[in-house]
Order: C-alpha cells, then sequence, then structure tokens
C-alpha cells in the first residue's frame, strides 16, 4: 500500500496563496510543484488536474475561512449592523487577502469553467438565503425580503471587487451607504411610501 507524500491541506492553503496572487491563468503545475515540494504525479493523483486543484481549494476555502464569516448573518443586532459587520468581515487589512477568494476566482472562470460557475452560483445563494433570513428578523424588512437580499449579495460581490482599489475608509463608506440605501428602499416598499 502506498501512502500519501504530502498533507492535503497544507498543499491546499500554498495553493490558495499562489492562485489568489497570481489568478488560475497565471499558476501553472510546475509552480505547485515548487511551492509545495509535491512532486508532479502525487499532485495528479490526488486532484487529477489543476482544476482539480482549484476546485479543491474553492472547498477549503469555504469551509476553513467563509464559513464564520457567513454565520455573521446569523447574529443577532440591528439589521444594518450585522450587514456591515458581514460585509467588513472579509476587507480585514490585517489578513494577508483581503476579499473574498470564491468572488475573485469566479471573476476570473465563471464564464469559461462549469464547475467553478456552479460553486460560485452555490455559495452566493447560500449568501443570498442568510441575508434573506436575516431580512425577514426585522419587521420593516419582510416585505420583498427576496428582492432586497438579491441586491444586497449584489453589493456582496463588488464590495469585494471595490477592495481591491479604495482605502479602508472609502470602503466602509461604501458598505455602509450601500446597505442604507438598499434597506431604506426596502423599508419605503414595505410602508408604501416609494
Amino acid at each position: 500500500m502506498r501512502y500519501k507524500e504530502f498533507n492535503r491541506n497544507r498543499v491546499l492553503e500554498i495553493c490558495l496563496s499562489l492562485f489568489w496572487q497570481q489568478g488560475s491563468g497565471g499558476v501553472a503545475i510546475s509552480d505547485i510543484v515548487e511551492a509545495t515540494n509535491v512532486n508532479r504525479f502525487s499532485l495528479y493523483e490526488e486532484f487529477k488536474n489543476k482544476e482539480g486543484i482549484l476546485q479543491a481549494v474553492i472547498d477549503l476555502y469555504r469551509e476553513r475561512y467563509s464559513a464564520a464569516k457567513l454565520e455573521l448573518l446569523e447574529a443577532s443586532g440591528p439589521t444594518l449592523e450585522v450587514l456591515k459587520d458581514f460585509y467588513l468581515s472579509f476587507l480585514n487589512p490585517n489578513y494577508k487577502h483581503e476579499g473574498c477568494f470564491i468572488i475573485h476566482i469566479g471573476t476570473e472562470l465563471a464564464d469559461t469553467d462549469p464547475v467553478i460557475k456552479a460553486k460560485l452560483k452555490d455559495y452566493l445563494k447560500e449568501i443570498e438565503n442568510l441575508i434573506s433570513g436575516l431580512l425577514m428578523r426585522d419587521p420593516d424588512l419582510t416585505a420583498h425580503h427576496q428582492t432586497y437580499a438579491k441586491h444586497l449579495t449584489g453589493l456582496f460581490c463588488t464590495s469585494m471587487s471595490f477592495c481591491l482599489i479604495h482605502s479602508e475608509k472609502e470602503r466602509l463608506e461604501h458598505i455602509t451607504n450601500s446597505i442604507q440605501v438598499i434597506t431604506n428602499k426596502s423599508r419605503k416598499h414595505a410602508t408604501g411610501t416609494e
């Protein structure tokens, strides 16, 4: 019996950094071999190909990094604050990779890779459902909560791109103002004052 010559999660963590810094198109199998010190044969035996590695990295990111952040949407407190905490949890300047890896890779590959597209769609649907549940807890936001959850999920996507070019202060203002616009529109819609 042949035993694995490497720690799978350690390899995926290294690959996460590679893909995040260089994008999928910028990373070759030879880069992964060099960075991980795992031979090509072992990588192919475990993951089949580079796409298999990337898919496993997405799954690891979702489980290790994103899951706890998504749980923030189930926290108690004012809706605006819960939403703001959720968005900003991805934009911590002390973390070596700001933003959301799944959005980052999805933006690059969703149009050409059906597996990545499905993973991105599933991830965004989970976020939308959690936001919808949050809005339903606020009596002023229950009307049309699904529509506004879609808008707030779209805001999540744009916020993850916005973080690349703006300061921490600008991010906070953008997120806070955008959430207020969307939730105020929802409140007006609910009361018929729109």
